[in-house]
């Protein structure tokens, strides 16, 4: 409360000097303070907030803190009926009504395009996928430099294929995404078997995602944005070097096929 009061007396009011106003007064300016269709005459007069506030003074004292802080607590106990200028201000806040008379009626080109796009999903503010990639891509906690790097890149593969490069990046780690993979069992016996087992969908993509990022490293381009975009574009293509590495995966989970389980 003190360092409130220190800095409210250091607050200095240059504005024209009106008269203190009385509650008659106030209750007839009520309109100007919260209604935008006023007469001429009543544009002439100060707005309530320039008379409440008394311009005629430099600084503001502990009286008029005193002043508010009372109208504050006595509004907070259900007064209904403001008995100063400073609660019949303040009391004008806890009418919620006169701030929505306003309504707002679309024009017909906001209807028509409303019905264009009725029924179109609202896309994601981040994508799970390129935060899946970026995240991939970062390295030493740097995920600024990382998300730059994967932003770069879908704009290179956009200006090369005008297509969406999310859509593109979806299909290539869908396309590349192995469907299985083998893991080692321990029997208690001399020999280990291996088992099969599917992938579920994040895991595929992540397969995918190292694969494309493993390509890139190949690439004659100095910035990593460019061989990044080149290698995506090929996984789309089917031109990359991960399928490959695809079909080995599928064709050692195929031969171990006996030890599947239900």
């Amino acid at each position: 409360m003190g360092l409130f009061r220190a800095l409210a007396r250091s607050a200095i009011i240059g504005r024209s000097v009106a008269p203190r106003p009385t509650i008659s007064s106030i209750s007839a300016i009520q309109a100007l303070r919260f209604n935008s269709s006023v007469s001429k005459d009543q544009e002439k007069r100060p707005s309530l907030t320039a008379q409440i506030f008394r311009p005629d003074k430099d600084q503001i004292t502990d009286e008029d803190l005193d002043e508010w802080l009372k109208a504050v607590k006595t509004l907070k106990e259900g007064n209904k009926q403001p008995e100063t200028e400073t609660e019949l201000y303040l009391s004008e806040f806890l009418k919620p009504e006169q701030f929505l008379q306003e309504k707002f009626e679309p024009s017909e080109e906001q209807l028509a395009e409303v019905e264009k796009y009725k029924g179109t999903p609202v896309p994601l503010k981040i994508d799970p996928v390129v935060e899946h990639l970026i995240n991939v891509i970062m390295r030493h906690g740097k995920k600024t430099k990382a998300r730059t790097t994967v932003s770069r890149a879908l704009y290179i593969v956009h200006l090369k294929t005008r297509q969406d490069p999310v859509r593109i990046l979806y299909e290539a780690l869908d396309k590349m995404g192995p469907l299985f993979d083998t893991r080692t069992e321990k029997t208690g016996f001399a020999k280990n078997r291996v088992v099969p087992f599917a992938l579920n969908l994040r895991q595929r993509h992540r397969y995918a995602m190292n694969w494309i990022i493993e390509g890139s490293r190949n690439k004659k381009s100095n910035s990593f944005s460019v061989r990044l975009a080149e290698e995506i574009i090929n996984a789309h293509e089917g031109r990359s070097s991960g399928y490959d590495k695809r079909a080995r995966m599928h064709k050692e989970a195929t031969a171990q096929r006996s030890y599947l389980r239900p």
